[in-house]
């Protein structure tokens, strides 16, 4: 019996193991009370009177998985269930990577849905089975007669006695149409259409590593005769047929950073809940904890999520630690992750070319060199990216990837915009670039992705300051791992001008998420490489003093630009001279020289021609002064520079840009006393900043808001404490990425923190900045946007659903439905802003403090038990 997975089942079944001719064949089926099989009997197939076979001895044991727990496949689980319960009959196959546990969730699916069809079901394993050189089909309708019990021979003369005898038990008599083969002999085929005559029946087919040859003509042969057939395959290759519906098994949920940092949620990931688990069965005293957390963490993600994995793993650990295993794993990738390990004849699909496991097999040659050339992808991949690598036309890379989805030799993860990206286990992947290497080939294959990401970078790096900087961001973000393998490629190889070509087109999107540390360790590598073009030296020295700007040194960043600046000069080059100054401007209001500051963007402002365009370089320039005017207590020349930034940056439709003016024009209006319009602004400015994932300017945006909300809501106890909560998240998301508030005060100011402490007492600040401090940006943005509830009276809860609007109510009715506030900004059709604006009226309105409680206000109005006195002001989540 080969090794399964982790979805085990809790029925009872009947199970049974028959030698047939050619193989063996493991049968599990449902028994009905009394002990008969379902089902009658075939007709007999000799000319002897043959009694009804004796029922199988059948037990009370559990399925063959039973005694394990299924862990985390309830909804792939609950949706077969569905389908396979469909009132007409049809084709499920359940496909999947060897060791995604595909066997498991089948068998737990065959005992709990057998029941429901009239005539039971069948449950067949087809991976021992040897083909013999008179079945077409490999041997596959024998098996599945034998399963039933029927058994192929001389078919006699039909008489009326003999068909009321065999089929006594039948919905229906068997057609004229149904007939012996040439030599007289009832073929499995015959014998399995008349068997399913009028049946309602479940008939599962596990192919294991097996093809699935011979299962179209199966289904072709007796789907028609059957009243209601619903046929489940289960392997690593989808039929290819009509009617087939592919149900995909992909790996369990493997921990993210954020998961890791909270052991609570790290041990709410499924593949973290198996391997516990698992390990707690061989060793009882083994548990998660905050020492072995992350390492634990890794071993999961290195095992791809993948349940055998996860088990045999899970066995290693009876005699081991994970920080053993996992370094174990590190030195031999496969030694876990490879459970086609030893699957025998066929794992070689090509001459050359390895298969990444038994899920190549059928493969053509030419799909299985490109499935071993895609190892190169560390991480997801498009069609686009895969053609263009290796250079292939779209429509051949199109086909050869969809052929490899079919054999589940690649995975597949769905898209915000309806696309679809690839990705490739761990354990392939190692095999691949270890089969490349053996071939010499694995350098110039890397070669090839890292010439083709310079490319694509420098192609859309301009696109992170216009419109279409939503999209620039999500192919960053996609190729984020793709551009550090390259760079440790080229790195390796000694080329620091196409190392610092790439850091330098990636050094923007380093900034924008936080990342100052592989800014500087790249562009200072290339440096230290060597590079002799000026003009990629100069790219790299500006985008190295820049990032340096944003560290705990930023002075370092000085002999850099300068010697920027004296280059560009001497090249009589404007725009490059502009922007050092423009850092040079920044390191000297970090340093707090306020008025060498405004002198370099005075300069620049004058450099620059405002009849020749350029209104981005202006709007950056004002944008600037803004805060340094700011800084000089000059608050409405300040203001001034602020706003026309903010129209410059619009006109250029950079919504970034100017939502961060947007921060610094908040500050500005909050200390003239307009709390209103300063909160609209801040609260807009961080909705976008932090849809666009700027996590820099959200740690700003924050502490910018909790200053604002300070001011205008400060009678309330709550709303010092959201403050400190606040300040904590900014603190902490500050140390994270960078910090980009140094020489703001009016962004943030040990006063501001003062005043909070000195209003809490020295115990609660310290306790809400750390609660503060655990948050992530999502949830520190949505404690900063919820609505403050004011302290008056609120009105009785019967009246409070008909004080909504009717745009109101619409909200408020999908926020019940589980919806954010962008899902619902989408299903009506407005902005996420307007949505934002809608929610906290409905909060305001029913006197809630949180989601929950609005939906638990519109599901039930007249509840007059809801707590809506304690709202008041209370700190609301989103």
């Amino acid at each position: 019996m080969r090794a399964q997975s982790n979805e085990g089942t809790e029925g009872t079944a009947g199970t049974a193991e028959t030698a047939g001719t050619e193989g063996k064949i493991r049968i599990v089926e449902t028994t009905r009370p009394g002990g008969d099989p379902a089902g009658p009997v075939a007709r007999p197939t000799t000319t002897q009177p043959i009694s009804r076979p004796a029922p199988r001895a059948t037990t009370h044991q559990r399925a063959r998985y039973a005694l394990t727990s299924r862990v985390g496949r309830d909804a792939e689980l609950a949706d077969l269930k569905a389908r396979a319960a469909a009132p007409n009959g049809q084709i499920l196959t359940l496909t999947g990577p060897v060791g995604v546990g595909k066997s498991r969730l089948a068998d737990a699916l065959f005992d709990q849905i057998s029941g429901v069809f009239a005539d039971g079901g069948r449950y067949v394993e087809l991976d021992t089975l040897q083909p013999a050189a008179d079945d077409p089909d490999g041997g596959l309708a024998r098996a599945v007669a034998e399963a039933l019990g029927l058994t192929p021979g001389p078919a006699p003369a039909r008489t009326p006695a003999d068909d009321v005898y065999a089929y006594a038990d039948a919905d229906t008599v068997p057609d004229a149409d149904t007939a012996p083969d040439a030599d007289g002999v009832n073929s499995p085929l015959d014998l399995l259409r008349e068997y399913l005559r009028g049946r309602d029946f479940l008939l599962v087919l596990d192919c294991g590593n097996r093809p699935p040859h011979g299962i179209r003509a199966l289904w072709e042969a007796v789907a028609a005769a059957a009243r209601r057939l619903c046929l489940l395959t289960v392997g690593t290759q989808v039929l290819g047929m009509y009617g087939e519906h592919r149900v995909p098994l992909v790996p369990l949920a493997v921990p993210t950073a954020h998961d890791t940092a909270d052991l609570g949620r790290l041990g709410q990931v499924d593949s973290v809940r198996l391997l516990v688990d698992r390990t707690k069965a061989v060793r009882p005293g083994f548990r998660l904890t905050q020492e072995n957390r992350e390492t634990v963490a890794r071993l999961c993600q290195m095992l791809d999520g993948l349940p055998l994995s996860i088990e045999l793993a899970a066995a290693r650990l009876k005699v081991s630690s994970p920080r053993a295993l996992l370094d174990e794993l590190s030195r031999s990738p496969g030694t876990l992750t490879d459970p086609s390990a030893g699957a025998g004849p066929g794992t070689e699909a090509a001459e050359g070319g390895p298969a990444a496991g038994v899920d190549t097999l059928g493969l053509p040659p030419a799909s299985v060199e490109l499935l071993v050339r895609l190892g190169v992808f560390t991480e997801s991949f498009g069609v686009a990216e895969a053609a263009g690598v290796f250079e292939l036309p779209l429509d051949i890379t199109r086909q050869a990837l969809e052929e490899m989805v079919d054999h589940s030799a690649l995975l597949t993860e769905e898209q915000r915009d309806g696309s679809i990206r690839f990705w490739m286990l761990r354990g392939s992947r190692a095999r691949a670039l270890e089969h490349l290497r053996r071939r010499g080939a694995l350098g110039p294959v890397r070669a090839d992705h890292a010439v083709f990401f310079m490319r694509q970078l420098h192609s859309i790096r301009r696109q992170l300051e216009g419109p279409g900087q939503t999209v620039a961001l999500e192919q960053f973000d996609h190729w984020h791992q793709e551009v550090l393998a390259a760079l440790e490629f080229l790195a390796e190889a000694g080329n620091g001008e196409a190392v610092a070509t790439l850091a330098a087109a990636s050094q923007p999107y380093w900034l924008l998420r936080g990342e100052v540390e592989s800014a500087t360790y790249w562009l200072s590598g290339a440096v230290d490489l060597g590079i002799e073009r000026c003009r990629v030296r100069l790219a790299a020295l500006e985008a190295l003093g820049e990032a340096l700007l944003l560290t705990d040194d930023p002075a370092a960043a000085k002999p850099w630009l300068d010697e920027c600046l004296a280059v560009y000069t001497e090249l009589a080059d404007v725009p490059g001279t502009a922007t050092v100054r423009q850092h040079l401007a920044r390191l000297a209001q970090i340093e707090r020289n306020l008025p060498a500051a405004e002198n370099l963007l005075t300069l620049v402002l004058a450099d620059l021609d405002p009849r020749g365009g350029g209104q981005w370089s202006r709007g950056a320039v004002l944008a600037r002064l803004a805060e340094v005017r700011r800084d000089r207590g000059d608050t409405a020349s300040a203001a001034r520079h602020a706003t026309e930034a903010v129209r410059l940056f619009e006109g250029a439709e950079d919504a970034r840009s100017a939502a961060r003016v947007k921060l610094t024009l908040a500050g500005l209006t909050g200390a003239q006393g307009d709390y209103d319009r300063a909160e609209q602004l801040a609260c807009r400015a961080l909705l976008l900043l932090h849809d666009r994932g700027d996590l820099p300017e959200v740690a700003r945006g924050l502490t910018v808001l909790a200053e604002i909300l300070t001011h205008k809501y400060g009678r309330t106890a709550a709303v010092w404490e959201r403050a400190a909560r606040l300040l904590g998240a900014a603190d902490a998301l500050r140390r994270r990425v960078g910090d980009t508030l140094v020489g703001q005060p009016g962004a943030v100011s040990g006063a501001l923190v003062g005043q909070v402490t000195e209003r809490m007492g020295r115990s609660a600040f310290d306790t809400a900045w750390q609660q503060g401090g655990r948050c992530t940006p999502d949830e520190a943005v949505a404690l900063a946007l919820a609505l403050i509830e004011p302290a008056e009276h609120q009105p009785h809860p019967r009246d409070l659903v008909g004080s909504l609007t009717r745009r109101e109510h619409e909200v408020a009715m999908l926020v019940t439905e589980g919806l954010t506030n962008r899902e619902v900004a989408r299903r009506l059709g407005i902005a996420e802003w307007t949505a934002v604006n809608h929610m906290r009226k409905v909060m305001q309105k029913l006197g809630c403090t949180s989601r929950v409680q609005v939906a638990g206000r519109m599901l039930r109005p007249l509840d007059q038990g809801a707590d809506t006195a304690g709202a008041a002001g209370g700190v609301m989540s989103r």
